[in-house]
């Protein structure tokens, strides 16, 4: 019966909504309450099952998807759920729940673990040396309208085989402004796809929106030939992308085809690329599997993304998780980033002067090879100001975070506050982390955090300022922050009496290994020189 009840009441309620008269939906609504108050609503996950892990949500049963290395399961909840993960290859020694700073204490009971989610969020739960589990507990989805265009009604096939390129794209191309393409539960296969203005594309719970297998379907972004897009979108306003369904460009088999095809090493591609638009949702999808970058929101205003998750191929290259592109006023929260390369990165785009007015909280990001959060360094601006990054769980990275000027832009007025670096590439125990195209280095190439302040060639200077690090945190003593500017810029600078490139940097309530920093001495930082930086503060 359990098997029977893995859709979502919401996605049961659209079916419904699609394939009934309108008279039966005050019907169907008054059955509601036949589910208990509070109990997690299970979501349907595509593709092939965990051959690994077992997973209950307050006894009940949860589908558990396996893709690539990765397991991972999805539901929504309001109230608190009691979670049993069974090892299916044998007995548990060691359970860890990530983020720790959330303090969920594992139960062990031969094979299986228990522990309770208090509410909403994303975790990554690791049983000895096994392949990663991440458990995404949501709130409850956004309701769909009643009128919203079932593409499986319009001819579309959940089969995995069918290409339903025609279909989705004149249905997408036909929808009213302000109307819903509403992609049901089942395997959709397709070529690339455009998006459009004043509509919203809704993914039900086990509904996978693929990218074909013949990588010639998987399209150029117009105007950029050298990188290929499974969805795109120009000069657009108030789209939105919402629901507990998955986007997935078949990266890894598409970049692969199109490399031997063409005899090229490296094939860039998007996932997700939007540019020059504005109002802009993303809620609740899981997008995975694209060519490089999984997400990239080029000149985009007032964007909003809550609820998102990314999962990366990691023996694919540049597999950035979010880069967010020469934008101004982006609301990024409870989202989680599993990537080969830089989880966030906000950047600078020709064109754009200024970029601000950024607030990412409360997200979880495992950067397999790269950076947890990265400035840069495509810096080709005035100037970025006014971020906040808050409640950020940094799980894993070369580096924590790293602010990187290249291209002439200064950085202003940021605020890291109550974030947490948990493990660090050159340390982590190769037997959890599979690091597939480099070997382990030293612990010279980790920082928790790094400002650098370059110039490439026939490009100004930038400068670093107002940086606040609050109630910021990480583990290994080992691991140090850095100031680096090269040695013909500095003495330049020095010749010229030019004022420090990094100033106002204050370091509030900080700590490492559990010990107040209250020096630069304490992170590796020689401070306050006069030609790299200046007005250094530490606050304990």
């Amino acid at each position: 019966m359990d098997r029977l009840m893995i859709s979502s009441l919401h996605d049961l309620h659209l079916r419904i909504f699609h394939s009934l008269p309108l008279l039966f939906i005050a019907f169907i609504a008054a059955l509601t309450p036949c589910l208990r108050a509070g109990e997690p609503v299970i979501h349907e996950m595509p593709g092939k099952a965990s051959p690994r892990f077992a997973v209950r949500a307050d006894g009940r049963q949860l589908p558990v998807a396996s893709f690539k290395d990765v397991h991972y399961a999805h539901f929504s909840m309001s109230d608190a759920v009691e979670i049993a993960v069974t090892a299916l290859d044998g007995p548990v020694k060691v359970a860890r729940v990530q983020p720790t700073a959330y303090g969920l204490k594992a139960a062990i009971e031969g094979v299986v673990v228990r522990f309770t989610v208090p509410r909403p969020m994303a975790l990554v739960v690791q049983l000895d040396f096994r392949e990663k589990l991440f458990l995404f507990a949501d709130p409850p989805v956004d309701p769909v309208p009643a009128t919203a265009v079932n593409a499986a009604a319009l001819g579309a096939k959940g089969d995995g085989k069918t290409d339903n390129t025609a279909v989705l794209q004149k249905a997408i191309d036909d929808l009213p402004a302000g109307g819903t393409l509403f992609i049901p539960a089942g395997h959709f296969r397709s070529g690339s796809l455009r998006l459009r203005s004043h509509m919203r594309l809704h993914l039900a719970a086990g509904a996978l929106l693929q990218a074909s297998d013949d990588h010639t379907r998987i399209a150029p972004i117009p105007g950029w030939e050298a990188t290929i897009a499974f969805l795109t979108g120009a000069s657009l306003e108030r789209l939105s992308i919402t629901g507990a369904g998955t986007i997935d460009g078949n990266g890894y088999v598409v970049r692969k085809a199109r490399e031997a095809a063409l005899g090229i090493r490296k094939q860039a591609g998007r996932l997700l690329y939007l540019v020059n638009s504005k109002d802009v949702t993303i809620r609740g999808v899981t997008l995975r599997d694209s060519y490089s970058w999984n997400v990239n929101l080029m000149r985009c205003d007032r964007v909003r993304i809550a609820w998102m998750k990314v999962l990366s191929d990691v023996r694919l290259s540049n597999h950035d998780g979010l880069d967010v592109v020469g934008c101004s006023d982006v609301e990024v929260s409870d989202c989680f980033l599993f990537t080969e390369d830089d989880g966030l990165s906000p950047k600078a785009a020709e064109g754009r002067e200024v970029s601000e007015n950024h607030v990412y909280r409360n997200l979880v990001i495992w950067a397999h090879k790269a950076n947890g959060i990265r400035v840069g360094s495509e810096s080709r601006c005035r100037v970025m100001r006014n971020f906040l990054f808050e409640d950020i769980h940094l799980l894993n990275g070369a580096c924590g975070i790293r602010l990187d000027t290249f291209e002439g832009a200064a950085y202003e007025d940021f605020t890291f506050r109550r974030v947490w670096m948990e493990d660090f590439l050159q340390t982590y125990d190769a037997r959890y982390e599979r690091d597939r195209e480099r070997p382990f280095g030293s612990t010279d190439r980790s920082h928790a955090i790094s400002f650098l302040v370059l110039r490439q060639k026939g490009s100004p200077l930038g400068a670093i300022r107002h940086i606040t690090f609050e109630d910021v945190h990480w583990n290994d003593p080992r691991i140090t922050a850095r100031f680096e500017v090269p040695d013909a810029i500095v003495k330049e600078r020095k010749e010229q009496a030019a004022a420090p490139l990094i100033s106002g940097i204050i370091f509030r309530q900080c700590t490492v290994a559990g010990k107040p920093v209250t020096a630069g001495a304490d992170i590796g930082l020689r401070v306050n020189d006069g030609i790299v930086s200046a007005d250094v503060t530490f606050e304990p």
